[in-house]
């Protein structure tokens, strides 16, 4: 989270979150940070379709057509949230989050993104462990945190 804060403030961007499974996670982690409120804007707590399609703006035929845990879901998601408030780059996060559902082949499969500026970067994360959700949103920011990290220092 370090490295993304001093980016940020490097560059003088400005952050804002969209999150479905995590709940705030990544958010409650990030603004531990002293300093953070220079750069964060703030973010959704996106649990339901209902509030990703009302206070989000996600089109309801994305999740009709699509789903609600699938790359165009998270797409959408990193749109509005980064045109309502007006943030430079935004990360989003929607997925099954464990325990797994043997009965739902696409229990554990999350999509985790960000944006920067005009341009989306998103990514599939599949857990088939029965594992804490806790520790599926630890692994989740470590594998976003990461792949921003190889975009960032190219």
């Amino acid at each position: 989270m370090k490295k993304l804060f001093d980016f940020l403030k490097t560059n003088n961007y400005t952050l804002a979150t969209c999150e479905s499974f995590t709940g705030g996670f990544f958010a409650s982690e990030f603004t531990n940070i002293p300093g953070s409120s220079s750069v964060f804007v703030g973010g959704f707590v996106c649990y339901t379709n209902a509030f990703k399609i009302k206070q989000v703006g996600v089109p309801e035929q994305v999740i009709k057509n699509f789903s609600e845990v699938s790359k165009e879901a998270l797409g959408a998601m990193l749109e509005q949230t980064q045109s309502k408030l007006q943030a430079d780059v935004c990360f989003a996060f929607t997925g099954f989050a464990p325990p797994i559902d043997k009965s739902n082949k696409a229990s554990g499969l999350s999509y985790l993104g960000f944006k920067i500026g005009q341009q989306q970067y998103i990514y599939e994360f599949y857990c088939t462990k029965n594992i804490a959700r806790l520790k599926y949103k630890k692994l989740a920011l470590k594998f976003i945190l990461k792949k921003f990290e190889n975009i960032v220092r190219k």
